[in-house]
């Protein structure tokens, strides 16, 4: 059975030190990573065709390519990496991708998402607690 981990990031230099880890544990068992994106809309909000929407699709094509270097990054290791981009609240797009791809580890790399804002949308306590003990080595 293959290990799923959920590499949920922001793309921030504060999240490059725990991706980088998550990347290193993926290797060492084996496991497939799902590096998760999130377009922030509650910031910006959805109105379609305006120049919100503009702001909008530049964070989701920097994203992108950050979720691009990540997957580039995980070939060099030998690590199957899957990336992901979305729009929406990141706790409850974070939530509903481990859910959808029934992950085992969930790592959250983003500032404004806290391993207790996940467990109060539902994501099981030991999934995360597992990657904090794991990551924190």
């Amino acid at each position: 059975m293959t290990t799923e981990i959920l590499v949920a990031t922001d793309g921030s230099e504060r999240a490059e030190p725990v991706t980088t880890r998550a990347l290193e544990l993926a290797a060492q068992i084996e496991a497939t990573v799902h590096v998760l994106y999130v377009v922030d809309t509650r910031r910006y909000g959805e109105p379609a065709l305006s120049s919100v929407e503009i702001v909008i699709d530049q964070c989701e094509d920097e994203g992108k390519q950050h979720v691009q270097t990540l997957i580039e990054d995980g070939k060099r290791r030998g690590i199957d990496v899957e990336g992901h981009c979305r729009r929406g609240d990141p706790t409850d797009e974070i939530v509903a991708m481990a859910a959808e791809v029934d992950v085992d580890l969930v790592v959250p790399c983003l500032e404004d998402v806290t391993p207790t804002h996940l467990r109060r949308h539902g994501l099981d306590r030991e999934k995360i607690g597992a990657t904090q003990r794991t990551l924190s080595a």
